[in-house]
């Protein structure tokens, strides 16, 4: 199952760590490389996962378009109410968006997409005199509307709800349509989550 989260083109699985106790230079964490305890699992605290969709409306006649479905779980009670759900989010989102070509290439590219949808998604970037490639349409995260945190978290992060109403099964979905970099860049740092790099993950196992 392991391999399977890394190597699927659909999705994006994270694992939420404690924060890495660490030099800085600059504000900037200054560790290159994982140590073995950095994400074992006394670190550990829940997990954050990106599903990508195409969309083509009810009908199935509207141009398609790819949406990511977020789902986030701190697992503890302990571990809730923190901020690590915030700053876990607000990381992924970031990644989401500064990867985004290649996350969606490689999902366009997996075999679980029909031909003649990746061709209309291609024709659409091209129609649309874009630069950039495949991007996403919005993310989007379904909460139990009695979810309150949940709600509010994202909200708080710019999220809207679809409807006004719950759905069938006492959900709300919300979306979030705004992926500039800059603005996740302002909420990283108006949630005080400064300084960061990227570590290449080079276990096989």
């Amino acid at each position: 199952m392991q391999r399977s989260w890394r190597q699927d083109a659909d999705k994006l699985t994270f694992i939420v760590c404690r924060a890495i106790t660490t030099g800085t230079e600059d504000g900037v964490p200054s560790q290159t490389e994982l140590q073995t305890e950095s994400d074992s699992p006394a670190t550990m605290v829940g997990d954050i996962n990106l599903f990508l969709r195409i969309d083509d409306g009810e009908e199935g006649d509207s141009p398609p378009q790819i949406v990511g479905e977020v789902e986030l779980m701190i697992a503890e009670k302990v571990n809730q109410r923190r901020g690590f759900g915030r700053a876990a989010l607000l990381m992924f989102m970031r990644y989401i968006v500064q990867n985004q070509g290649a996350i969606l290439d490689e999902f366009v590219g997996g075999g679980d997409v029909d031909v003649e949808t990746v061709r209309k998604l291609r024709t659409g970037v091209k129609t649309a005199g874009s630069s950039e490639g495949l991007t996403f349409e919005c993310l989007s995260v379904k909460i139990g509307q009695a979810n309150l945190r949940s709600l509010a978290l994202f909200e708080g992060l710019g999220f809207e709800r679809v409807s006004a109403e719950a759905n069938f099964f006492g959900e709300f979905e919300l979306r979030k349509t705004d992926l500039s970099l800059g603005g996740v860049d302002a909420a990283l740092e108006g949630a005080k989550v400064r300084g960061f790099i990227a570590l290449p993950y080079e276990r096989t196992e």
